[in-house]
Parts: C-alpha cells; structure tokens; sequence
C-alpha cells in the first residue's frame, strides 16, 4: 500500500532571488495556459497524449518564456493531467470549463527540485535558487523518516504571509495489515460518525458552528458593503478551519478505534447521491446537507488509516437505515422520524444510526466474492463486546459467556473536539 503525503514547508529565500522566483511562476503558468489553448488537433479533439502535446507546444514554450527545459516540460504535463481530470468530469456528466491556471504556484519535479535536509534548490528562469527550510515538529517528523522518499514539489506564494512555500510531496510503501476484522463506520448528520463498536461523535457542535457562519454571511450579505465583503472572505477561511479542525479530530480517532480493535478494513458507505438520500424536510437541513462534509471525512479516515495498513472500503448503502442488524428482516418502519430503530419483526430496539454502522460492516462482509477484498476471507465485523461474522453468529472476546443482547449496545459517547 503506498502512502503519500504532502509537507508544506516554509523557504528561507534570498532578497535578491525572490523576483526570479516570482518571474518563475508567472512564466509557469503562462506556459500552462498556452498548452491549454493550444491543445486541439485538426479535428478539434483535445489532445491527452503528452508526447504529442511535446510536439506541438514544447518549442513554442522554450520561445515564449526564458523557462528551462525540464520545467517547459513540467507546464504542458501539468496541464494535460488538468484536462484528463476534466474531460473524466464531462464524462460524467458534468459541466466544467477547462483549466486555467492563475494561482502564484508552480509544479517541480526530481529533475527542477533538489531537496537536503535543511534546504533545497529550485530551477528558475534565472539558474537555481537555493532557499532554507524553516522547519517545525510536524515537518521534521516526516522529513527526517528515511522510509518516506521525497518524490516533487509545488512552490507557492502566500501573498497575506509574504512568503514562499514548497509542498513537498513523499511516499512510503506499507505493508497492509494481516487480518479479517472491519469496523463499520455510519455518517450522518446528527451524529458525524458512529462506530459499529459502539463509539458516538457528535455533530452538535459542527451544526451549530455551520449555523452561526451562516447566520453571520446572511447579515453581511444583506450589508453589501466593501467592509462587508472584506470581512465575508475572512469568515470563509475561518468556517474551513473550523470544520476541518473537527473532522480532523473525529477521524483520527475513528482510525485509533480500528487499530485499538485490530481491525484491517474499515467499511463505510459509498456516498453517491447522499444528500437525496438522507431526510431533507425543510429548509434548514437542506442547507445543512449542502454544507456538510461527508466525503472530506471519508477522505480524512481514508488518509490517516494508510500508515497503520488499514484499508477503507465502500459498500452500497441500500437500506442500511432500515435493516434490523440483529435478525435481518428490513422495513420502512423500523425506524421512526427520530432516528430510532426498532424491529417491527424481533423487536431488537437500538440508537438508528448504531444500527446502520453495524449493517455496513456485515454489507462488506457477504459482498461476493468477486466484490470481497481478497484478504477479508470469511470475515468478522468488531463490536464493543465481541465480533460477528456475516452468517450472524457472535462471539464474546471474553471467554466466559456474555448475553449479545445485553452487551451489544452502544455506551460509549464521543464528542467531536
């Protein structure tokens, strides 16, 4: 399993080499933009082939900029990969302008970027530059890992810090974990997460972060003022910061939950049209649904369970609400307007959202075989008191004998800080 990360490092950069590093990046991305609109053959067709793309802008690049070589290279590869991401869209059937390029950054790989242990060098227009590191714990952490190798790099300027940074790009290879044990993980927007284990995050506090952020954008909107507008960009950066904060948390400790319980995969559900999925009655958690970040929270666990070898796995989320984890039988009634969930059939009466997270971790196990991760084998699904296999049958860790009636309950309440 590769694992990659990007380190966003602050540079140390000489007063008198900052301008050929800004001229670096203005060519850049000129040059990336003369490749966009330059990427059609005779037919019309985008070209996506980057070694017929070389032909047919490489010189003119080396023309119109004083870049070196290999980063007239880097530009149109940019730039083809950006037209391979929106043509996958059209495909999709969405609609997306093609890409321009306007943001002070510019791409560089091993043969435009040297990288040392407290400094690096950087082709530019102008000869190398060679710029400092000013490093903290987070950076040294992973720059000072020999098991990660240092593969590229985006320079960017932070106009608001005045400053430049290279996004250092690694990877490491880690070994996935042996095992056959999933957590199943359920979304949702009263509770952010539950775990098939039994552990609650709340989303009472992402809500009402969401609601007072947009109780505040709707008065400065109605303002209209330029120091209204001024203050709209900063609580936007503001509200990011505060929902990632929390997700950030949240999902580290749903990956420290899989490990704890030796699990290897983690089951969640396949997000595809999950707002029309979910209740949406009013207008209200209609906003709320909009604004929510399921897939950022999916990506967060995805992200921190790769160094531990841990695999998150998607499953179809088809009534998942609505099927009793217990005995199976599934009806549109078993769970009420509240998000309580009990059986019309046994009876089994639990937290709704418990339920579903249990029910996604059984889908990942009697998946077929073709659709089965191959090293699931037959599988168990981790439980707070025990584990339970897809044909039903549970066992205790304890070796004395524990009612699952009892003990399978949730207990456990986790806030999102």
């Amino acid at each position: 399993m590769e694992v990659r990360r990007t380190v966003p490092v602050k540079l140390s950069v000489p007063d008198d080499r900052e301008y050929d590093l800004h001229q670096t990046i203005k060519q850049f991305n000129h040059a990336c933009n003369y490749t966009v609109q330059n990427d059609k053959n005779d037919d019309g067709d985008l070209i996506l082939n980057k070694s017929t793309i070389h032909d047919r802008v490489y010189h003119d690049l080396r023309d119109e900029t004083d870049l070196p070589a290999n980063l007239c290279v880097r530009a149109y590869s940019t730039a083809v990969e950006s037209m391979k991401s929106t043509v996958a869209d059209w495909k999709q059937g969405n609609s997306r302008p093609l890409p321009s390029f306007d943001q002070a950054s510019a791409v560089y790989d091993k043969r435009t970027l040297t990288i040392k242990d407290n400094h690096c060098t950087l082709s530019t227009i102008n000869g190398r530059v060679k710029a400092g590191f000013v490093l903290g714990d987070y950076q040294r952490s992973y720059l000072d890992d020999e098991d990660y190798e240092k593969r590229m790099g985006t320079l960017h300027y932070r106009p608001d810090e005045d400053a430049f940074f290279l996004h250092i790009v690694i990877k490491k290879e880690v070994e996935e974990r042996d095992g056959d044990k999933v957590l199943g993980v359920d979304l949702n927007l009263k509770n952010v997460a539950v775990t098939s284990t039994g552990s609650f995050y709340d989303g009472g506090e992402l809500l009402w972060g969401q609601n007072h952020y947009f109780r505040v954008r709707r008065s400065l909107q109605h303002k209209g003022t330029r120091s209204a507008k001024q203050v709209l960009r900063r609580l936007s950066g503001r509200e990011n910061r505060f929902v990632l904060n929390r997700l950030h948390t949240i999902s580290r400790r749903i990956v420290e939950e899989a490990d704890a319980h030796g699990c290897s995969y983690i089951a969640v559900e396949r997000l595809t049209h999950i707002r029309e999925r979910m209740d949406n009655r009013d207008d209200q958690v209609k906003r709320q649904l909009h604004n929510w970040a399921f897939r950022e929270l999916q990506e967060q666990i995805e992200y921190k369970a790769a160094p531990y070898g841990i695999r998150v796995e998607k499953v179809p989320p088809a009534f998942t609400s609505q099927t009793c984890s217990k005995c199976g039988h599934q009806s549109n009634t078993n769970r009420n307007s509240d998000g309580w969930f009990e059986c019309t059939d046994c009876g089994y009466s639990v937290d709704g959202d418990y339920n579903a997270a249990k029910n996604i971790g059984v889908k990942l196990l009697t998946l077929p075989s073709g659709k089965r991760p191959d090293g699931l084998g037959d599988g168990h699904l981790a439980l707070k008191s025990g584990t339970l296999n897809g044909n039903g049958e549970y066992i205790a860790y304890s070796t004395s004998e524990v009612d699952r009636e009892s003990t399978d309950k949730p207990t456990t309440s986790v806030g999102g800080r």
